[in-house]
This record gives structure tokens, C-alpha cells and sequence, in this order.
């Protein structure tokens, strides 16, 4: 890896935007912080970190969504109950907390269906993927470079027949996946930004469960999705930089995906209010006041 070292260039005004999830810092990133005018996160929380540490010259800069292809469609028609769940494979995703609900749900229902979009191009770690002791870690990679995450799936206690990976999707196609889901589920121990794809799920219209935790707080009302409250503090690595992770329970996520299961009714207006929220979402709305503190900020110098 690169040292460390100071940012070495100018120009009349700076600017930054940063988004983070370990929550530490060292005399040369609040140095560096301090040449620039203005410093942008994107969600809260970051903000909320750089002002605890002694930054404070900050503003949000929250991304948005492309409403042009996320937005409602009809749901297909299916027998299957599909519960989506996407982001890259990794400890900090909570991919392995999904898994041992949906292990837990799966049982007792048989046309339940995980449906995930998580491979990672930048790979998987065994001690990661296992450090909760939720799953076994260790993952296979095929010839292409792809994780094989049904067969990692089954070797974790999920039926053939209750997996499918969509492997490496485009960013246009994840709408005809979205039209197949009946949930999508995010357990993130962390977000630094605001998950783009809980994102495009809700504004999808898709009900969404996310873990009440770091940047997700910025994408909840009391009834746009289903809120995982209970969030204990990581205690099973080093928690220098990770004091503000949460740990979704699993026991909690297999009961609100009980609660989606009996009813849809409930589900399907979750779902409607989600995408209302995210009508405001779109990077048009979400740059004008980003683009506006700028040109202030050059004005009043």
C-alpha cells in the first residue's frame, strides 16, 4: 500500500468529498482536512465523525439515484417468496447474517428463494466472511474470477433449490431483478454512504429491511421499510475504527421477515412509501444544493 502522506496540491479554493467507515484518524488527515474549504460526506454519520474529530468545516453531499430506470414496476407474478439481498461479499455487508436467517426462515418455507447479487471483484477473505461465526468462510472461485456463492450457500445449510447468485449484473439490468422481489434485505454492519443499492431497491418500490445502523439512518422514515433496531456492538474482532458498527440479530431479521411473509399487504405499502421517499433521492435533486454551497462558498471569499 501507498504511505500516507500529505495532500500536495492547490487549487484557489478546494473541496472535498469523502465517504469512510472506519472512524479513526491521524494528524495528517485532520491536516489535510483543514486546507479545504469545504469537506462533503455522504451520509450523517460521517459528518458526525469528522466533527467529533475536530473537523468541522464539513456539509452533506448525500448520492442519489437514477430515477429514469429505478422506479416502480408491476411485480411478476411468481409462486416463490424471493428475498433479494445485494452489495459485494463481505464482513462489513453482513452477508453472512443473511445467510443464517434466511438458513433459519428456509425451513419452515419451502417456496422461499434467496436471491443475491454479491460478488465482489476485489475478492473474499475466509477470516472475513467467517469472523462472526455465522457461516463458514471459506469460498470457492471459479474459473472466471466469480465467487461461487450458491455452492458457498449450501455449504452453509441453504438448499439448492432456495439459492440463486445472479453473478456480475449491469447497473441497467438490476430492474428486472428488482420486479422479482418480494423483499430485499441489507444487514450492513456499516455504511459510509447510503447504500446505493438499498437505494435503487426502494426507489424501485421493493420493501426493503435495513440495519439501523451509520449511513442507513439516513434512508429511514417510521414507515418507509422494516428497521433492524437491535444493534449490538462488534465483539468478535479489533474494534479500533469500528466503535459505530452495528450487529444486526439474526433472530430479529428472521422475525420481520415473518412479519413480510404473513403480510404483504403491509409489505406492498412499506414499499410504495419507500419509493415516495426516494422521489427525492434522484442526483439532480441531490446535486443542486451540493452545486449551490459550492458557488456560495467561491462567492463569499
Amino acid at each position: 500500500m501507498p504511505k500516507l502522506r500529505d495532500f500536495d496540491f492547490d487549487g484557489s479554493i478546494n473541496f472535498a468529498i469523502c465517504v469512510f467507515e472506519n472512524d479513526y484518524s491521524n494528524e495528517i488527515t485532520l491536516r489535510n482536512a483543514a486546507r479545504f474549504k469545504v469537506v462533503f460526506t455522504g451520509c450523517k454519520w460521517n459528518q458526525e465523525v469528522l466533527k467529533k474529530q475536530g473537523v468541522t468545516n464539513t456539509d452533506l453531499f448525500l448520492h442519489g439515484i437514477d430515477s429514469t430506470t429505478f422506479y416502480p414496476r408491476p411485480e411478476k407474478k411468481q409462486k416463490q417468496f424471493v428475498i433479494f439481498s445485494g452489495g459485494k461479499l463481505e464482513y462489513r455487508k453482513g452477508q453472512d447474517i443473511v445467510v443464517a436467517a434466511f438458513r433459519q426462515f428456509a425451513k419452515r418455507h419451502s417456496d422461499a428463494v434467496l436471491a443475491t447479487v454479491w460478488q465482489n471483484p476485489w475478492g473474499v477473505s475466509p477470516d472475513d466472511l467467517g469472523t462472526a461465526g455465522h457461516v463458514d468462510g471459506d469460498i470457492e472461485v471459479d474459473e472466471n474470477g466469480c465467487q461461487r456463492i450458491e455452492e458457498w450457500a449450501v455449504q452453509n445449510g441453504i438448499s439448492p433449490s432456495q439459492i440463486v447468485d445472479f453473478g456480475k449484473v449491469p447497473n441497467s439490468l438490476m430492474p428486472d431483478i428488482y420486479t422479482q422481489a418480494s423483499v430485499a434485505v441489507f444487514a450492513s454492519r456499516c455504511e459510509g454512504g447510503t447504500n446505493m443499492v438499498a437505494m435503487e431497491a426502494m426507489a424501485s418500490g421493493v420493501p426493503c429491511i435495513l440495519s439501523a445502523n451509520t449511513g442507513h439512518l439516513d434512508l429511514m422514515t417510521e414507515d418507509n421499510c422494516y428497521p433492524l433496531f437491535k444493534q449490538s456492538q462488534l465483539t468478535d474482532q479489533n474494534l479500533k475504527g469500528k466503535e459505530d458498527w452495528g450487529e444486526s440479530d439474526v433472530d430479529e431479521l428472521v422475525e420481520v421477515l415473518e412479519r413480510v411473509y404473513r403480510d404483504r399487504g403491509e409489505a406492498n405499502t412499506r414499499g410504495e412509501q419507500g419509493a415516495r421517499f426516494m422521489g427525492a433521492w434522484t442526483w439532480e435533486k441531490r446535486a443542486r444544493p451540493f452545486i449551490e454551497r459550492i458557488h456560495e462558498t467561491i462567492q463569499n471569499q
